[in-house]
């Protein structure tokens, strides 16, 4: 399938991702996987007792639905779910 990489820097000293770099320095921050049904991926996430960061899916600007396990449940790893919404 597709791939792409997305290079990202705060646009705040105090969003998530200054604090990401304070704490562990540059590198990678998280890696993300398209899902075709969100709310059925955290559902079953949940039912199998991994920690998420997002219970409930989040809609951005561009009707993007998304959602971030945490890294205590992927290897300390944070990924990041997303449903496109159709067009």
């Amino acid at each position: 399938g597709d791939s792409e990489i997305q290079l990202i820097s705060p646009t705040e000293a105090d969003s998530g991702v200054a604090r990401y770099l304070a704490k562990r320095g540059s590198g990678m921050h998280h890696i993300c996987l398209e899902v075709d049904d969100i709310e059925a991926t955290l559902s079953r996430l949940k039912t199998a007792d991994i920690p998420l960061i997002n219970e409930e899916p989040v809609i951005n600007e561009n009707g993007t639905r998304y959602a971030f396990i945490h890294p205590k449940g992927a290897n300390g790893v944070l990924v990041e779910l997303y449903e496109l919404l159709p067009e």
